[in-house]
């Protein structure tokens, strides 16, 4: 019997590990352009981020919350990025982990309104995009 429930439990965990390995049953599918990921998504957010920044930081909790979902949006097309074949070379791939790491700190210090943290993490994502950026990126 305890083998029985052993190869049970190991039969589970195993069709457990396989299903979340698949994105929890979605296959990612590329759909936009690193432009339109770009222009659509990292712009607007990063808009916002630079209106708090100009106006001295966020002001109260509902800016602070705000602010958390820009760079959560940040991080979010920095990770599509990275998927479905996007990645050109190492600069790329460089700077958007840099991004990554970067934009999950800027988070956990916009959800503690977290100032100091906040303004560091800001510096060390837009170090992550000048890295990608200085190869990449047209001159306007």
């Amino acid at each position: 019997m305890t083998r029985i429930f052993a190869a049970a439990l190991l039969a589970c965990l195993t069709a457990g590990v396989g299903f979340a390995d698949n994105h929890e049953g979605h296959v990612y599918k590329k759909a936009a352009s690193v432009h339109d990921i770009m222009e659509y998504m990292v712009e607007p957010a990063m808009d916002k981020i630079k209106a708090y920044r100009e106006a001295g930081g966020p002001a109260d909790k509902d800016e602070w919350k705000k602010a958390h979902g820009a760079v959560s949006m940040v991080l979010e097309a920095t990770q599509l990025a990275l998927m479905g074949g996007r990645v050109k070379d190492d600069a790329w791939l460089d700077g958007a982990n840099q991004v990554v790491a970067a934009a999950q700190e800027t988070m956990t210090s916009a959800y503690r309104m977290d100032s100091a943290g906040y303004y560091k993490g800001l510096k060390a994502m837009t170090a992550g995009c000048k890295t990608c950026h200085k190869v990449h990126k047209e001159d306007d």
